[in-house]
């Protein structure tokens, strides 16, 4: 296995959850335009205990399918990551869109 095939799968991992993050605060963004929440009583997002833990436990998930069942934990596990990165992807656009709208009038 190669250096770059080796970390293919965490860097994904952790990308997708980056743009989690950046979902997360997007969506908090336009939910509280949507519901007219005051400026000085809006909240923010707290990504820390997600960047760090959940890539590593869903890296640490494929590395133990791929033990018994190679390549199929990787290749779940990465599926699923780049399904999930499309559905916050199309979430992502349609909050800053919402978000570029209000903010244009």
């Amino acid at each position: 296995m190669t250096l770059s095939v080796s970390w293919s799968l965490p860097v994904l991992l952790f990308a997708v959850w980056c743009l989690w993050a950046f979902t997360a605060i997007a969506e908090r963004r336009a939910r509280d335009l949507r519901l007219g929440v005051p400026e000085e009583r809006r909240g923010g997002v707290s990504v820390l205990p997600v960047i760090p833990l959940f890539p590593l436990f869903f890296w640490g998930m494929a590395w133990l399918i791929d033990r018994w069942f190679s390549p199929w934990g990787s290749l779940t596990i990465g599926a699923i990551h780049v399904v999930l990165a499309a559905m916050m992807a199309y979430s992502l656009a349609r909050d800053w869109r919402y978000l570029r709208r209000r903010r244009n009038g």
